[in-house]
């Protein structure tokens, strides 16, 4: 079995950054971060309260066009003109469903190796998913309540199982002494203001996985390194003539990620279409015939269906509610067999969607947790002939 080269390119013209996350060649996921499309997820900010609904809302000025919003815990007050300290949670959105960015008022701070947060239960340990190992998982517990500050909660996350007590402890350290450092600011700033920058890319991509990591900055190659010294034999400057995108075909790749379909190798081919409360994913047999009659040709386009999707959904960044409408199968074997292969294949992508359902007539829903804009919002704009209806008129 070929084992995926796993590798990040680092794009970085001026102020804009792109980093593709590649595995044998292949484009798994796209982050931008531009003057335009800078993230705010994690961003830890001093607002002030500028309206509270009876409905447990807050609406919050943390300095942005668009004010944010916050969900009250019931029995939590809150009046007009206070100062909170919040962190954003979900940018902005835009098109008609416009909205400002969510934050909440519980700080999660993450490093490479976890998540640390304030809360009133005693030894609130949480270790990731992907550790299944039991005895890493037991170590890492022990481990997490020997150093875990009083007061507060953390989530281990995959990369702790590489490193060292020593490590671990400092990052605890870390996030602790952060923490009280932004408790102290947001008692002398003026809100709104911006305390904390997160650093999402470096922080959430790079693993002990990737293979190495090629910059094409002179500037961000020397930043990289410093921020992430663990990694300074893996990182390389590309001194090409040639573009490093073009060089890895990761610009063809990008456009082939805004097409309305995509096609399998069987023959069969996916549509995607985004609408406003929903993205809805159908699958067609197109030329595929099998030579098993229907039953086999449903089976193996639907199969090879659900690990396109499952890519297509992390590298174009689909989130929210997502229908998939797989093909018909009337055998109930089937139905369960695409469903187990579906939940292996999601569960392997970074944010992960939960799976509701799946009907008897093949349709799915799928769940995931939204950060930021999708990439067909990124890289696109509403046509401005058919205003998004991807229609005309004939007459």
């Amino acid at each position: 079995m070929q084992t995926e080269q796993n590798r990040l390119l680092i794009d970085s013209v001026g102020c804009n950054i792109r980093i593709a996350c590649m595995a044998n060649d292949k484009l798994k996921e796209l982050f931008i971060d531009s003057k335009q499309q800078t993230s705010m997820v994690g961003d830890v900010i001093l607002g002030t309260v500028k309206r509270v609904l009876p409905s447990k809302f807050a609406f919050i000025d943390i300095g942005h066009e668009k004010i944010a919003f916050m969900n009250l815990l019931p029995d939590q007050k809150l009046k007009l003109g206070d100062n909170i300290l919040v962190q954003v949670s979900k940018d902005a959105t835009s098109g008609v469903a416009d909205k400002g960015a969510k934050v909440q008022d519980i700080l999660r701070l993450k490093s490479r190796l976890m998540i640390l947060y304030p809360t009133s239960r005693p030894s609130e340990i949480g270790i990731s998913k992907k550790i299944v190992d039991k005895t890493d998982r037991k170590r890492l517990k022990h481990l997490a309540t020997k150093y875990l500050p009083t007061g507060f909660g953390c989530v281990l996350r995959t990369e702790s199982t590489t490193v060292t007590e020593q490590a671990l402890q400092a990052d605890f350290i870390e996030l602790y002494n952060l923490h009280n450092n932004l408790a102290q600011k947001a008692q002398i700033s003026v809100a709104p203001k911006l305390l904390h920058k997160a650093e999402f890319i470096y922080i959430d991509l790079l693993t002990d996985y990737l293979e190495e990591i090629i910059v094409n900055s002179e500037s961000e190659f020397y930043t990289l390194q410093e921020k992430a010294p663990q990694y300074k034999e893996k990182i390389k400057l590309w001194d090409s003539n040639i573009a490093l995108f073009e060089a890895y075909n990761v610009e063809k790749q990008i456009k082939n990620a805004l097409n309305r379909n995509v096609w399998l190798n069987c023959g069969g081919f996916i549509t995607f279409d985004p609408v406003e409360a929903c993205i809805v994913i159908d699958v067609n047999t197109g030329k595929y015939s099998g030579k098993g009659g229907y039953s086999e040709t449903a089976l193996k386009t639907n199969l090879e269906a659900a690990q396109a999707i499952t890519e297509q959904i992390a590298l174009r960044n689909l989130s929210g509610i997502i229908i998939i409408d797989f093909i018909d199968m009337p055998n109930k074997a089937d139905r369960q067999s695409l469903l187990t292969a579906l939940k292996t294949a999601l569960a392997k992508i970074r944010i992960p969607p939960n799976v509701v359902t799946m009907s008897d007539t093949g349709l799915v829903q799928l769940i995931r947790r939204k950060q930021r804009e999708p990439l067909y919002k990124i890289l696109q704009t509403t046509c401005p002939h058919c205003n998004g209806l991807g229609r005309v008129d004939k007459l």
